[in-house]
């Protein structure tokens, strides 16, 4: 099967600036291009010139970087010359997101395709309207622009089921919302080893901003100290409100409790820290699919997540973790105190997590997906999304 992945993006945009890449190797859709090769597959890479690393390199798979006009709205890249590219060339063409011109470009490909029309679907993970310019190119993107194009897309897989939710709510039948699959973390860096020691801290792989809900994890420490339990916590990663973060730690009484890693830490680190912490907790306020969780399944460490995270319902149904409220420090001090003394429950979740965590690598999501392609797209589906 010949395959078109075309994901402009490759690193997420800051207030409409594209951060230095020094190497998209890493990256994760790289990694699935190579899964997807490495199963027998011709995958070819389409990217926004935008994000093209400063030297060339080879990441083992073809990697095409496309002229990009109007640079200065790096979120949803304009590359004409993607159409041409996509001509009678490919079985399948999967794109990221509807809301991306590269979206309309595969169907106007296809649509002036003759010996050889593509079949396109797109792996959402957006569930809600991009803020952009107030979200007005989305709402008229999804109103007006989509109910055209739409016809053209065989397809939309979501990558959760807020996602799902977000697509049918938008007026996309409910035949082409397929069954979620999500995106998925490298197997190879990151997985299970059953290690069986004191697991003797929480861990936080959060950007130290308020949105990320650090006051809340902060203020659930501060509620276990006072119940006489001294956990421990260690947030890794930085942000513009680290030194406000840093100093709330020290007013609530905990600043001896947390340790803030803001240097960057590399996969093996990480993997260790996964390993041995009692349970990851992202306590956000609004997230999509984050990578953190995934790979503290695949490592077989249980999970507490805001419910305002797009994967906590996958982790509700699926029994990888404890899913509490946003903004509730009670509800997430009570969580922690469950596993922090309970290392019978916290061995349970960790069987389960790692279960779990098995649908969450990058081999798994890249057989899921050429399976999807490779089956008629069906009038009915066992998915039961609806728009409540």
């Amino acid at each position: 099967m010949k395959i078109a992945i075309v994901n402009p993006i490759t690193r997420t945009p800051t207030h409409h600036v594209v951060p230095k890449i020094s190497s998209n190797r890493d990256a994760m859709i790289v990694k699935l291009a190579r899964e997807m090769a490495a199963l027998g597959h011709e995958v070819d890479l389409f990217v926004s010139e935008l994000y093209k690393p400063e030297v060339d390199e080879d990441v083992g798979v073809t990697v095409v970087y496309l002229k990009t006009y109007f640079g200065r709205l790096p979120e949803i890249p304009f590359m004409p010359s993607l159409i041409t590219r996509l001509r009678d060339q490919y079985d399948v063409v999967l794109t990221s997101e509807a809301f991306q011109w590269a979206t309309l470009f595969a169907v106007v490909a296809r649509l002036f395709s003759f010996n050889r029309r593509s079949r396109i679907y797109v792996w959402q993970e957006l569930s809600v309207h991009q803020r952009m310019l107030h979200s007005l190119p989305s709402l008229f993107f999804h109103r007006v622009v989509l109910p055209v194009f739409g016809p053209g897309i065989d397809g939309f897989i979501p990558r959760g089921e807020r996602a799902a939710r977000f697509l049918l709510e938008q007026g996309v039948r409910k035949e082409k919302v397929l069954p979620a699959i999500s995106h998925g973390v490298d197997q190879t860096r990151f997985g299970n080893d059953h290690r069986a020691g004191d697991k003797t801290y929480f861990l936080s792989p959060s950007r130290l901003t308020f949105e990320k809900g650090i006051p809340t994890l902060l203020e659930a420490l501060g509620r276990l100290r006072d119940g006489g339990v001294a956990a421990r916590l260690i947030i890794v990663g930085d942000g513009p409100d680290a030194d406000k973060l840093i100093e709330l730690a020290t007013s609530l009484g905990v600043a001896e409790q947390v340790e803030f890693m803001r240097q960057r830490v590399d996969h093996h680190v990480m993997r260790d820290l996964y390993h041995n912490a009692i349970a990851t907790i992202i306590a956000s306020r609004r997230d999509f699919m984050l990578f953190s969780i995934m790979e503290s399944l695949v490592c077989g460490t249980p999970v507490i997540v805001s419910e305002a995270v797009d994967i906590s319902e996958n982790i509700a149904r699926a029994g990888g973790g404890i899913v509490v409220p946003m903004d509730d420090s009670l509800s997430l001090a009570s969580a922690m105190l469950e596993l922090f003394r309970d290392k019978a429950l916290r061995s349970q979740y960790s069987e389960r997590a790692g279960e779990v965590g098995r649908g969450f690598t990058n081999h798994y999501v890249a057989q899921a997906l050429i399976k999807r392609f490779s089956e008629p797209v069906p009038q009915s589906h066992p998915a039961s999304y609806s728009r409540d």
